[in-house]
């Protein structure tokens, strides 16, 4: 099966509950005001674009178009004494011959649209030599004309990235597209709210799914993260959903990595599957004979940390 027909097909039909929570308080959101647009990793693990994806402008991803939309902006009052400040909800689609039926969401505020671009800036001066930037202003940071000016600035950085294979394989992007809603998954995965963490990486693997081939580090890893969680909540909900197919699709997604770095995260996964499958009553024969067939071949599969430790263990 070739990348472009598995990013279409290869993940479950329905993705229940929706794809993003921000796990605000409900009196923290009455406390804002919105526009209707006026409207994990530090470095790539090895990772590369493969043979099947274009360079080319708009085909930069393979097949489809990636669009970064900011489809609404808001005022954060978080706590009394506290600045205010504008947050930018980011819509990330990849359309095809049809319109993305789940584009991921995010939100960002000026200072996190800053720092990535001085980042690239730093890194790629020659590729971001003719990209401007809203300057900051001392007066009317929360003014209609302001915000909107800033919006259009952040989405033609966005764009720009799209347009440059260097630009969209910059670790500096996936940080700023993935980096604090992981970072809050994590601290819920510690304190063993799965139910919070999981929205949020759900929503992380739909975006990286979108702008990276389907056994890039960052798609594996979030998969293999959000997996991990679906199992640890133990609501029949999801261990009859979700789990499920995240699982299937961790193994599908497997049976062609290569990456030294990524098949150690394999043995967890088909350990945690075999559980998973006997708990749903599903025959777990074949899992258990490729366990077995590993361990014939020399490689060690007793006594690792479980997936969810393993997840646990890597720096977001």
């Amino acid at each position: 099966m070739s990348h472009d027909s598995e990013q279409l097909h290869d993940e479950p039909d329905q993705w229940p509950h929706g794809t993003l929570s921000f796990t605000k308080l409900p009196e923290e959101w009455s406390r804002t005001e919105t526009w209707k647009k006026m409207p994990l990793p530090e470095k790539p693990i090895n990772g590369t674009l493969n043979s099947t994806t274009a360079v080319n402008g708009d085909h930069l991803f393979g097949y489809g178009t990636v669009k970064f939309e900011i489809v609404s902006v808001r005022i954060v009052r978080i706590e009394a004494g506290q600045k205010k400040h504008v947050a930018y909800t980011i819509s990330i689609r990849k359309d095809g011959e049809t319109p993305d039926p789940h584009p991921a969401v995010i939100e960002r505020r000026y200072s996190d649209f800053l720092d990535l671009f001085l980042a690239l800036r730093k890194e790629f001066p020659t590729l971001m030599s003719n990209v401007s930037f809203p300057r900051k202003v001392l007066i009317g940071n929360f003014g209609p004309v302001v915000i909107e000016s800033r919006q259009k600035g952040f989405e033609m950085l966005l764009k720009h990235t799209t347009k440059n294979e260097k630009l969209s394989q910059s670790a500096n992007l996936a940080a700023f597209l993935q980096n604090a809603e992981q970072q809050e998954a994590q601290a819920w995965m510690i304190q063993q709210r799965y139910d919070l963490a999981i929205p949020l990486l759900e929503n992380a693997f739909r975006l990286l799914n979108k702008l990276y081939t389907d056994r890039h580090p960052y798609v594996i890893i979030a998969l293999c993260r959000l997996v991990a969680c679906c199992v640890a909540d133990t609501k029949e909900s999801h261990l009859g959903g979700r789990a499920e197919k995240f699982a299937e699709l961790a193994l599908r997604r497997f049976e062609a990595v290569s990456d030294a770095d990524l098949l150690k995260y394999y043995i967890p996964l088909l350990q945690l599957c075999v559980h998973l499958w006997w708990t749903l009553g599903k025959d777990k024969q074949p899992l258990t004979n490729r366990l077995e067939d590993l361990k014939l071949r020399g490689i060690q599969v007793d006594g690792l940390p479980t997936l969810l430790e393993a997840m646990l263990e890597i720096k977001v």
